[in-house]
């Protein structure tokens, strides 16, 4: 087989790849190898007497273009649900107490998800130390910024629930670039976030949704594989799995990707694949990419998912978007969604539907515990978290041994260094080992490489 483009990953960076080379450039000479018997990567949505299981993703921020163009696209407008209005209340647990995160500055700091000390300590950030002109990490620019216990409490809880990693060893610049853009435009968050809310009054833009800031998490009507489902359907035949790809050579101007099932060439390629699958296939055409691309490691997930018939299961409400659990105060649970209350229509009415995250940079090793050790410790944390232990209904348990890429200090660098390499024997990278882990991280390095793959061809 003789194609112009070859996408090795079916993931969802690789699908939206092959998307954005036909929409954005006109280009349908492109074929896709996934090794797996399906596409869509961690995508992957199951419907159980009435509950809708996400195995990866529970949905996207509705605040990016280009996935929400993807998927206007692919037809599927029509079928976006949005995070209901009861998700907007949002917890960490700290001392052992489910603590709300205030929206607002005041409410803030009238609130008790940290020590006066701590509250205090934020209304300094104007006066912070500069940026110490070297790549820093994510506790250390909070450190220095807003203060230790902020550090220790509200990052390393969003770190958690991003990254599902450590605060001290990732990077500010590759896993929170917005934030360490608005210290470098801005000088301080303070006067950023007040720039942001001026603008928002002159644009009557929504600055916060029950997912986070700027957005709303959102899905589809069945869940997000509904997106990699369509995006798999239209590239029909293009898209080839049981693929594994064995080696990857150059012959003249033409790539050699010898398979199980035959020898494809292509003019150019895009490796849509985990870090360490990259660079497998880069050690003969682009050996300096590999120790670059080696040194992204991932961290293991384990998803326990609990289904409660009765609504009242624990004797206490149980509401709101989820909580997530910083550093300290229960390394056995990284975090649970209420999904009965994020996206209704994914449980039976009456019903709780819980997500508990477990594993990450944290506890690596618990993430590979045997299923019935594995609840017992969840149950243990949900317990001291409700103040109850009710037998679940029904269990769901999913792993992801290669779970989310962590980037580490110096991981920029190291992704220039890797794409620059690659580069030069025409091949091109993208996906979550790079740029951002999140759907819409992803989609959004797809359409770049995408105009990266038809620069080359031209």
């Amino acid at each position: 087989m003789i194609t112009r483009v070859a996408i090795v990953g079916g993931g969802i960076t690789g699908l939206a790849t092959g998307a954005w080379l036909e929409c954005d450039h006109g280009i349908s000479d492109y074929v896709i190898l996934e090794a797996s018997s399906r596409a869509g990567g961690k995508i992957r949505s199951e419907l159980d007497t009435g509950f809708t299981l996400e195995w990866g993703p529970q949905g996207f921020l509705d605040n990016a273009p280009d996935t929400l163009e993807l998927a206007a696209i692919q037809g599927l407008q029509d079928q976006l649900v949005r995070a209901d209005d009861a998700a907007a209340d949002r917890f960490i647990l700290r001392q052992g107490k489910l603590r709300q995160v205030a929206t607002s500055p005041v409410g803030f700091m009238l609130s008790s998800l940290l020590p006066v000390s701590g509250r205090l300590r934020l209304l300094g950030e104007p006066f912070a130390s500069p940026h110490p002109g070297h790549d820093e990490t994510v506790f250390d620019f909070a450190s220095r910024r807003i203060g230790r216990q902020a550090a220790d409490v509200l990052v390393d809880a969003m770190v958690t629930g991003v990254f599902a990693g450590d605060s001290r060893k990732l990077s500010l610049a590759a896993t929170f670039p917005k934030m360490a853009a608005m210290e470098a435009e801005h000088g301080s968050l303070t006067r950023a976030l007040f720039a942001k809310m001026r603008e928002a009054r002159r644009t009557g833009s929504r600055s916060a949704g029950p997912a986070g800031p700027g957005g709303t998490l959102t899905t589809f009507s069945g869940g997000m594989v509904r997106l990699s489902d369509r995006l798999a359907e239209k590239a029909g035949d293009r898209l080839l799995l049981n693929r594994p790809l064995e080696i990857l050579e150059r012959t003249g101007p033409t790539h050699i990707l010898n398979t199980e099932n035959g020898v494809i060439e292509a003019e150019t390629i895009l490796l849509a694949l985990p870090a360490e699958g990259a660079a497998r296939l880069t050690t003969r055409l682009a050996p300096e990419a590999v120790q670059p691309l080696a040194a992204t490691p991932t961290a293991p997930i384990a998803v326990v998912m609990l289904g409660y018939e009765d609504k009242n299961a624990f004797g206490r409400p149980v509401s709101g978007f989820g909580f997530l659990v910083p550093r300290g105060e229960d390394d056995a649970l990284l975090g649970t969604l209420y999904c009965h209350d994020i996206f209704p229509g994914q449980a039976p009415a009456s019903s709780l539907f819980l997500r508990a995250m477990v594993g990450g940079a944290r506890s690596p090793e618990a993430a590979g515990l045997d299923d019935d050790r594995l609840l017992d410790r969840v149950r243990a944390s949900l317990a001291r978290v409700f103040g109850a232990d009710p037998e679940p209904d029904r269990v769901w348990i999913v792993r992801w041994e290669q779970g989310i890429s962590q980037y580490t200090v110096g991981h920029l660098d190291r992704v220039a260094a890797a794409e620059a390499a690659a580069g030069k024997a025409d091949i091109e990278l993208a996906g979550s080992p790079y740029r951002g882990v999140s759907v819409n991280d992803c989609i959004k390095q797809a359409r770049a490489a995408a105009a990266r793959l038809a620069e080359r061809l031209r």
